[in-house]
């Protein structure tokens, strides 16, 4: 269907732009430097945002308790810096210079690092700040990698692509703003549901939440505090003793006297110190029979009771369930369900394993994030400053936090050795990563020197040390015609030309030598068959003769 904006629809598909240079924008609008995030949440707007996660986390024990777990879980997990395949020597000395940097040398441990780092999970992101130092080797490490804390990053530095360049931080101390450029910056956010710098974590989730829980828990506090034991109610007859004070027939002293017990009584009542004196104080007039003998009344001047409601244990078990299922709620959101787990007298061992699973995949999410934002601005920032081939840079990884039950692994790995895959099966090492095992070790092959009884290698009769077959122990087998697949001593895997190796000269390792190629080109016709491309057996042993001719 035809519009007046067809020209202008059609002028813009005929235009053309480079392939290299970025057409749109980002979705988050930042002026001077400050993120607008559209909440409309009044609590969760600008600074107050993080008093009220900080409040969330001190005073609600759900949130502080799946958090602790959740990023104590991170930072338990072990590093590894595995240099690239075929950096030879070389690409391990410097791996193993990583892991001194990082792992020893730094004022924080890796670790903290790591934890701090996991913070964006629940915050929103996380800066850190590292610090480089010359190291007495010549090469520049790290002194600290250091935590600047979320609500001390004020302003955003961003170009129109949402591009991060910088930050600026305010001091709590001084007030005082420095700026960090993004190359200085250890920085990760959580960007699954927007692209804001400040990202959007969990506990944006959970705030709502966790404020409709707090207030159910005051109020089963209140209930507790009135309707279990009662409002105390205190009764004197105020009116009378002011009308004898004021007509001088008491004094003021005798007045208090009245009164003291009993409003010591009342105001005394107190359940819990935030919620003050608890009860109430009336006037109570004295009554006198209305008969002929004017009797006194069976109604007390001065009595106490206490105010009570009716139906209060129903209250109780409701705000209880609602209570229980906003915890459940906060846990479900998190991921630490499994905490709640047997609270209420049910649950299984396959709903336990279920739930240790989920808490593994959510730590593991936190670690393959903190581990790629590692080796983009820690290794890198690093290799710049060495000014290193690019070539060796290493790879940080950590290990996999998911739970795995001892029994199923070893009965894994009995699976994996009864299928007899090769070594070099790509299948084997992806097998045990699944597990969390590291890969399968290569295992020299090469031949070993038979030992006699003195622990000394054996030797033949020409004085040649005798070596062990490996497919025999004890047997001792030639070293110019090994087993196929085994090595000679000082000869590499894969070699080429190795006797018994992949690749090797057809023949070699036979203990045969091949024919010349003109040999049978050559031969008349009428030649015999034994005669015919025969080959010459090769001696078995140095210094024998050949074999005589046929």
């Amino acid at each position: 269907m035809a519009t007046f904006l067809d020209p202008f629809f059609q002028a813009l598909r005929s235009a053309r732009t480079s392939v290299t240079r970025t057409v749109g924008a980002g979705g988050t609008a930042v002026y001077s430097g400050y993120v607008d995030n559209r909440e409309r949440n009044p609590e969760l707007v600008g600074d107050r945002r993080w008093r009220t996660f900080s409040e969330l986390i001190a005073n609600v024990s759900i949130v502080a308790a799946s958090l602790r777990y959740l990023v104590n879980l991170v930072s338990k997990a072990s590093w590894t810096v595995i240099p690239p395949k075929d950096s030879g020597e070389e690409g391990e000395e410097l791996a193993e210079l990583v892991e001194k940097i990082l792992f020893k040398d730094m004022v924080s441990p890796w670790h903290r690092v790591v934890r701090r780092a996991s913070l964006f999970k629940p915050y929103g992101f996380s800066t850190q700040e590292w610090t480089a130092v010359k190291r007495e080797d010549g090469a520049i490490g790290f002194k600290d990698i250091e935590h600047r804390p979320q609500w001390t990053i004020q302003q955003w530095d961003l170009d129109e692509t949402g591009t991060v360049h910088g930050v600026i931080q305010r001091s709590p101390q001084t007030s005082r703003e420095y700026y960090i450029p993004r190359s200085r910056l250890f920085y990760i956010a959580d960007d699954t549901f927007t692209d804001s710098p400040e990202g959007q974590g969990l506990l944006r989730h959970i705030a709502p939440t966790a404020k409709r829980l707090q207030t159910l828990e005051r109020l089963e506090v209140f209930g507790f505090e009135t309707d279990l034991k009662g409002i105390p109610i205190g009764r004197a007859p105020y009116a009378a003793l002011r009308k004898a004070v004021k007509d001088k027939k008491m004094s003021e002293t005798e007045f208090r006297l009245a009164v003291d017990s009993i409003e010591q009584t009342v105001t005394n009542h107190v359940r819990a110190p935030e919620s003050g004196p608890m009860g109430l104080l009336l006037d109570s007039l004295p009554y006198s029979s209305l008969d002929d003998a004017g009797t006194p009344s069976s109604v007390y001047q001065y009595s106490l009771e206490l105010l009570k409601g009716e139906g209060a244990s129903e209250r109780f078990t409701a705000v209880s369930a609602a209570i229980q299922r906003l915890t459940r709620e906060i846990a479900r959101v998190v991921g630490t369900e499994g905490l709640l787990l047997g609270e209420s007298g049910a649950g299984s061992l396959a709903m336990s394993k279920d739930k240790s699973v989920t808490v593994g995949i959510h730590a593991d999410s936190a670690l393959t994030d903190v581990a790629a934002a590692a080796n983009k601005d820690v290794l890198n920032a690093l290799w710049l400053l060495n000014g290193w081939d690019p070539e060796l840079k290493p790879d940080l990884r950590p290990e996999k936090l998911q739970h795995r039950d001892v029994t199923e692994v070893t009965q894994a790995l009995r699976d994996l050795a009864l299928a007899a895959l090769s070594p070099e099966d790509p299948a084997t090492n992806a097998l045990r990563e699944l597990l969390g095992l590291p890969d399968q070790p290569v295992i020299d092959v090469s031949l070993r020197p038979m030992l006699g009884p003195d622990g000394q290698p054996m030797l033949d009769e020409d004085g040649n040390e005798m070596m062990e077959d490996p497919r025999a122990p004890g047997a001792p087998v030639d070293p110019e015609n090994p087993p196929p697949g085994v090595l000679p001593p000082g000869v590499p895997p894969g070699a080429p030309g190795v006797p018994g190796a992949p690749g090797a000269p057809e023949g070699e390792g036979d203990g045969e030598e091949a024919a010349p190629a003109d040999a049978d080109d050559t031969a008349p016709a009428n030649k015999p068959q034994d005669q015919q491309g025969s080959k010459k057996p090769k001696p078995k042993k140095k210094g024998a003769p050949p074999p005589p001719q046929e």
